[in-house]
């Protein structure tokens, strides 16, 4: 392919991030408002750090509250960037939409590394463009674009070998990247290793790791400074989860093994099981776009000697193991589908690689003329990824269904605002982020466990309101259904079906 070839496809590549960016007028959910609201922070210069709890894993001790004791803060970082650079939504959107549009020609690059074929290079471009179910999320501020983006480079290095020095730093800095994008990173430096291991030469593994010391050391000083340990504190007590709620649960020193144990090996056999099959369904359907997942696999069978498509597959093994049986709650609502992401635009490639393999082998066997023959399947295999990408933003976008939970939060506050509650005034609320985005009020989230924990949180971190929305807990039910009855929590009044109430 041509260097024109490539700046087509970074333009197109633009373009579908720019049409998909117009119908998002906020973040859209949690993940991506706590980066926004973190770069925001950042941005006006007050640090990394929050104004919010949305979780009691580190022990909190109060408002104000170190950023990112869970997430990793590459995404806030680049939000504050673009925020600085641009300002706006469309400023804090502007890095995500440069990384978004730099998929395609990457990945129709890798393709050429891989296969030196310019006709599955373009339709791994195309592939790109058309990233079915991850296309609503590339244009927010979120990792799904960033780890997309590093993903690339970092297998288009191990396409490229590592043959030089300089080349196994490059290899360890972008495994370094890919952490301070995503908390499993440590996952990518030892693919680096293991890599330069096997292709650099001497003290190869030792300039990989230098490479991604060099990336994550700021960050390691930062946590120290913050929390008293290079690794933020907020992940570890995730082991013990024996549901997805207990995520929120205060006082988080009761997530021990202990506790995990006493939810019996039936149960914790159960949960994992149920993570694994839903982290199988994720890449048939989602990487694999179902149909495609056959040629993925032919093309990785096809290419199974290149260094890139071996460690995509370590990868995959990986992120299958640690988000199934080692964080299978998080694993299951969305960790995996977040992880997979790096290892998209080697997926896109493999298809590619495994339809001109289904090519060779119709002309082969049944006679097909191959250049006819490809023109058809390939606009096929296009027309589904286009027919599944649409379908994805009409679910998950059209019709104003991403900005609901933003504008709701709007409202709520404003209700706020005429009901004179002052600004300062600390919230129980199910989305933290999200409603400080909405509001710039300080917010804590309602705990796991009902009123009992809600009311020792709030004492703790001194939350006035409790805004109680119709997606609560069964344990807020009595509550909610009492509504203006309730004698023991002074109800202020209701926006839609969320009901407000002041603490005592």
């Amino acid at each position: 392919m041509t260097r024109k070839d490539y700046w087509i496809l970074f333009g197109l590549g633009l373009l579908v991030a720019l049409v998909v960016a117009t119908l998002q007028h906020s973040p859209g959910y949690m993940d991506a408002e706590y980066y926004l609201l973190s770069g925001q922070t950042l941005a006006a210069g007050a640090g990394l750090r929050e104004n919010i709890l949305w979780n009691y894993l580190d022990v909190p001790a109060g408002l104000p509250h170190p950023a990112h004791s869970y997430w990793m803060p590459l995404p806030a970082l680049l939000a504050a960037a673009g925020l600085r650079w641009l300002g706006g939504w469309w400023g804090a959107r502007s890095v995500f939409l440069l990384a978004a549009a730099s998929l395609p020609p990457l990945s129709a690059y890798l393709s050429m590394l891989l296969t030196g074929r310019r006709g599955s290079a373009r339709v791994a471009g195309w592939l790109a463009l058309l990233p079915g179910f991850y296309l609503p999320y590339i244009a927010t501020t979120d990792s799904f674009a960033l780890a997309m983006l590093l993903g690339a480079l970092f297998f288009v290095r191990l396409a490229g070998g590592l043959r030089t020095a300089w080349q196994a730093v490059a290899l360890g800095a972008l495994a370094g990247g890919l952490h301070l994008a995503r908390a499993e990173g440590p996952l990518w430096l030892l693919l680096a290793l293991w890599a330069a291991w096997r292709l650099a030469p001497r003290r190869g593994v030792w300039l990989s790791l230098a490479g991604y010391s060099a990336v994550m050391a700021p960050w390691w000083l930062r946590n120290l400074a913050a929390f008293g340990s290079p690794l933020a504190p907020g992940g570890s007590l995730g082991l013990w989860l024996t549901n997805y709620d207990e995520l929120f649960s205060y006082p988080a020193s009761q997530l021990t093994l202990q506790h995990w144990l006493a939810s019996g090996w039936p149960a914790i056999v159960a949960a994992r099981a149920s993570a694994l099959g839903q982290n199988l369904a994720s890449t048939l359907v989602v990487s694999g776009l179902v149909a495609l997942a056959p040629l993925v696999v032919w093309g990785a069978w096809r290419l199974r000697r290149h260094a890139a498509v071996q460690a995509s597959v370590l990868a995959w093994l990986a992120l299958l193991l640690v988000f199934s049986v080692i964080f299978p709650f998080a694993g299951a609502r969305g960790g995996f589908f977040h992880a997979a992401a790096a290892l998209q635009p080697l997926v896109w490639a493999l298809a590619a690689a495994g339809l001109h393999a289904a090519l060779e082998w119709g002309a082969a066997r049944r006679g097909w003329e191959l250049t006819r023959a490809g023109h058809i399947f390939s606009l096929g295999v296009l027309g589904l990824a286009l027919a599944l990408s649409a379908y994805a933003v009409q679910v998950r976008v059209s019709h104003g269904a991403w900005d609901a939970g933003y504008r709701h939060y709007v409202e709520v506050a404003e209700q706020l605002d005429a009901w004179g509650i002052a600004p300062e005034t600390r919230v129980l609320v199910n989305n933290p982020a999200g409603f400080s985005l909405a509001s710039g009020r300080p917010a804590i989230v309602i705990p796991h466990g009902g009123p009992g924990p809600a009311g020792q949180a709030a004492q703790r971190y001194d939350a006035r309101l409790l805004i109680l929305e119709a997606n609560h807990q069964p344990s807020w039910d009595a509550i909610y259904s009492a509504g203006p009855l309730l004698s023991s929590l002074q109800f202020l009044g209701e926006v839609g079906d969320t009901r407000i109430f002041r603490l005592p």
